[in-house]
């Protein structure tokens, strides 16, 4: 090839190049699908890769926002809790729940919210498997992306790490394409950072309604590999210990809430040999919540992971379960009961709920007669539902190993 042919050819396929990444880039600007940009030049009512780039997208739309109010937790809080109760007194409130959160997740979008905003009021559900040793933050999480290091210094390059993925790249124009023709995505995400609770009722409809629901999460819940020697971690309670000295420094309304799961959820955890563990946990929480108060009043801590007629709601044999999803994720009918207590929740005694109900606020003084009352009515439960225990008891022993 002649040098000046040569040079020719390179020239446009350099233009060419150019002219590729431009457009682009033009197109995800303009759609927006990650939501890394504050405004969208082409509105879509629905962004579908929300759920497939979730940690981007959140960390971006709270440096938007600028939340005074959030909700924390795993795939349970923004699933059940809604921005919207009216019991939020602090405005915009948002939802910062992360699907498959740690409580290392939870800590820094928490800080991260701080650093770019005021953030008055907050309300953690905490989930018993996220103070489990070992937990491990999810394979998108990148702290680069946050505005605050955890050493407590500036972040470096917050939303421009995400700039190319979100601009350049065929997964981000794909993600547009799929906007501009309203194509559904995984999980279906409001504005205020909830899942929407009409297609979350459709997709369990779709797997043939509740009661289907139900036997595919414990399926698979039972057929997982268990670790027997698992224990509550030390590292795990610190990065909440790290919560409360932050709400405390910054004066945030912070209320901690224990996350209602199913019975037949705490029916799996003493299959797994977890339950006496689950009530440590709860020992544990207050204990730490009583110390880093340091003589001041504690910040509330609600246990709602109880066995009372919310928690053992039936599951009906066709059409969606009154307040759950399946064992582990409740609707926002439960979650409008818990944000009535929770965000209702004063410290004066008067508010609080007797041991073992919905809700009740963890004291010394009431804790162990709150533990008999939750541990009794389990017991009371298990022997009323013979069939759906032998049921799960099943499923774990044909998952075994030992199993033919």
């Amino acid at each position: 090839m002649e040098p000046s042919v040569q040079g020719r050819y390179l020239r446009q396929l350099a233009c060419t190049v150019l002219a590729t990444c431009a457009v682009t880039a033009l197109v995800n600007r303009a759609v927006n699908p990650y939501g890394l940009f504050a405004t969208d030049w082409l509105h879509a009512v629905d962004k579908p890769e929300t759920f497939t780039h979730l940690r981007m997208v959140k960390a971006a739309q709270t440096r938007h926002l600028k939340p005074k109010a959030l909700i924390l937790g795993s795939s349970r809080a923004e699933t059940g809790l809604d921005p919207a109760h009216p019991g939020w007194t602090a405005h915009p409130v948002y939802n910062l729940g992360l699907s498959n959160a740690s409580i290392y997740e939870v800590r820094r979008y928490l800080e991260h919210a701080c650093a770019v905003g005021e953030v008055r009021q907050v309300v953690v559900l905490l989930d018993f498997t996220s103070f489990l040793a070992g937990g491990t933050v999810a394979p998108d999480f990148l702290e680069e992306r946050l505005a605050i290091r955890p050493d407590g210094s500036p972040g470096a390059s917050g939303v421009w790490c995400d700039l190319p993925a979100g601009l350049l790249t065929w997964s981000a124009l794909e993600g547009s394409l799929a906007t501009l023709r309203g194509r559904e995505g995984e999980k279906r995400y409001l504005p205020d950072g909830s899942r929407d609770a009409a297609s979350e009722d459709s997709r369990v409809l779709s797997k043939g309604g509740a009661i289907r629901a139900f036997a595919a999460y414990e399926a698979k819940v039972l057929g997982g590999q268990v670790d027997h020697n698992a224990r509550l971690g030390d590292t795990e309670f610190g990065h909440l210990a790290a919560i409360l000295r932050l709400a405390r420094a910054r004066d945030i309304d912070l209320r901690l809430a224990l996350s209602p799961m199913h019975v037949r959820y705490l029916t799996i955890l003493e299959l797994q040999g977890r339950w006496q563990m689950y009530q440590d946990w709860k020992r544990a929480l207050l204990r730490l919540v009583t110390e880093e108060a340091g003589g001041k009043t504690p910040f509330p801590l609600l246990d709602f992971g109880v066995c009372t007629p919310q928690t053992t709601d039936p599951v009906p044999a066709a059409g969606l379960a009154r307040y759950y999803y399946e064992a582990s994720h409740f609707n926002k009918v439960l979650g409008k009961q818990l944000l009535d207590i929770t965000l209702g929740w004063q410290t004066d005694a008067g508010s609080a709920k007797p041991p073992g109900d919905f809700g009740h606020a963890l004291a010394a003084g009431t804790l162990d007669a709150h533990i008999r009352a939750v541990d009794q009515a389990f017991r009371n439960y298990q022997k009323t539902h013979v069939e759906e225990m032998a049921r799960l008891k099943s499923m774990l022993v044909q998952a075994s190993p030992a199993s033919p």
